[in-house]
């Protein structure tokens, strides 16, 4: 039986404007083991369900292949906001604390097995390729949206999101973030705008190749896109019943 990664490849199905609507990040350092609802199991579940309120996503984080020690936690609130998108270490996981600000960037890895078959093995194989380059930057976590384009990534504080990453784009993905760039053939989208904005985003910068994180091309162009309802319906994770995604397309001009 084929993955959901692999019925979204078939069908051609386009990243761009798939990421989730994310201005704010809450991530709590647990060394699990994780399971479908890791988030809720780990005892944060209110805590959750208070972040989708305000639109904080709240997720659970360990150092990639290396689970972290029993003991303190770390406990990062990410804004991904612009003009000045922050990481802070907070002292507890709490959506109201204020914490100090710590130098970026931060990539986060699904490897969650048991939420998703396709992000539990591309997730760690992506993990692997990354590791000797990112280093202690590098965070698996245990969901972020969007399955069936495992393997993704999300470089933070600026929200970028990307999937169907091999170890050759991810590494590319990295060192053009590193840069201060935006990669457009990976990209899902910014977890700051919602997807209209990304869609707009997106097409702004594929025409223009303006690629320069703080550059905003669609602000200047008159960019009109729209959605549409996909056919045939896919599941949107291994297991999940087939759903009719959306897709945003450039009109004009």
């Amino acid at each position: 039986m084929s993955t959901c990664s692999e019925v979204s490849l078939a069908l051609g199905e386009q990243l761009h404007a798939t990421a989730p609507y994310a201005p704010r990040w809450l991530l709590v350092e647990d060394p699990g083991p994780w399971g479908r609802k890791a988030v809720a199991e780990a005892g944060l579940g209110e805590l959750e369900a208070r972040g989708k309120e305000v639109g904080v996503r709240v997720g659970l984080v360990r150092r990639f292949g290396r689970p972290s020690a029993r003991g303190p936690r770390r406990v990062f609130l990410v804004s991904c906001v612009p003009p000045e998108p922050f990481v802070e270490l907070l002292p507890e996981p709490d959506l109201e604390s204020r914490g100090e600000r710590i130098e970026g960037p931060l990539y986060l890895v699904c490897t969650n097995g048991r939420r998703d078959v396709c992000c539990g093995r591309a997730g760690r194989e992506l993990g692997r390729a990354l590791a000797p380059e990112l280093g202690e930057r590098l965070w698996e976590t245990t969901h972020i949206g969007g399955h069936r384009f495992a393997p993704n990534l999300v470089c933070l504080p600026h929200g970028l999101m990307y999937g169907r990453l091999d170890a050759v784009s991810a590494r590319h993905v990295a060192r053009a973030y590193q840069s201060g760039e935006v990669e457009l053939d990976h990209l899902r989208g910014r977890t700051s705008l919602e997807p209209e904005a990304q869609a707009r985003d997106y097409f702004a910068r594929r025409a223009t190749d303006r690629l320069s994180l703080d550059d905003d091309p669609a602000a200047e162009l008159r960019l009109e896109v729209e959605v549409e309802l996909l056919e045939p319906p896919r599941p949107e994770s291994c297991g999940g019943e087939p759903k009719q995604p959306l897709a945003w397309r450039l009109v004009s001009p």
